[in-house]
């Protein structure tokens, strides 16, 4: 029974997207819909053995276990190197009660076979849920293809979460005036820190991120945007992904639009 469980916790998710589109494949109201996060930090010498893992190894085995839709975003220069970040639509606390896609798919042994090539593969593993924000945000235009994001985690400094929700919407609609290609936040629940919030700001390319600064003084001054409160955030750190659409799970629908 022990080992069942362990398995569950580590593929139990029809497991991206963000985060990291990390929101971008919600089925549900977006206001709703929650996902669940898995960042692994792959060993530096594993790095194409990881990618033929999940690509080759376990969406076969998900997509057999009835995942529809997984996104998967990894470091662009800023960040740490080697972390993947895997995003995946929740439908119901409840389906963790069931066994998970990949025991579905392979059976009890088959699965432990799959976690332990995993386990030689990463250092460490992380898992906690998020909620889509999209009040809080900017949309991309319709089926807009994810590439390249920067991603912000603030922690938020505690009894200041109505301040920070209301300076993030300020934030929002300066940047829909910028050469962002839209904005996507969500709140941190289960498994990390619930004052803590996941911002992406999207863009097609590094050329797009050099021309956003200018873009964004410009759309603040405009806009007359004030600085946030001091003391609303407690901590904030930057890093940059790219989205990985060769390793992800993507419904036929969404590949047929962006092609």
């Amino acid at each position: 029974m022990q080992r069942q469980c362990s398995i569950t916790k580590l593929f139990a998710a029809p497991l991206i997207a963000a985060t990291l589109a990390m929101l971008a494949f919600a089925q549900t109201p977006p206001a709703q819909q929650t996902y669940n996060v898995v960042v692994v930090q792959v060993k530096p010498e594993m790095g194409s053995e990881w990618q033929d893992y999940l690509k080759n190894h376990v969406n076969p085995a998900l997509q057999k276990g009835g995942v529809k839709e997984r996104g998967v975003w990894t470091t662009a220069t800023f960040g740490e190197g080697g972390e993947y970040v895997m995003v995946t639509p929740i439908e119901s606390l409840s389906q963790y009660d069931n066994p998970s896609p990949v025991v579905k798919a392979l059976g009890q042994e088959g699965a432990e076979a799959l976690l332990a090539k995993r386990q030689r593969l990463i250092t460490s593993s992380r898992a906690f849920m998020i909620t889509a924000r999209p009040d809080l945000g900017v949309a991309p235009k319709a089926g807009y293809a994810f590439k390249l994001c920067a991603v912000a985690t603030v922690n938020v400094a505690p009894g200041r979460i109505a301040d920070y929700e209301k300076s993030l919407k300020d934030l929002s609609a300066t940047l829909a005036k910028t050469n962002a290609k839209g904005m996507l936040v969500s709140k941190v629940g289960l498994g990390g820190d619930p004052n803590s919030y996941i911002t992406l700001a999207l863009f097609d390319n590094w050329a797009d991120v050099d021309k956003f600064p200018a873009a964004f003084a410009k759309a603040s001054a405009d806009a007359k945007l004030a600085p946030p409160a001091a003391g609303i955030v407690a901590h904030a750190e930057w890093r940059v992904y790219r989205f990985v659409p060769e390793l992800s799970v993507i419904p036929a629908a969404q590949k047929a639009e962006n092609k």
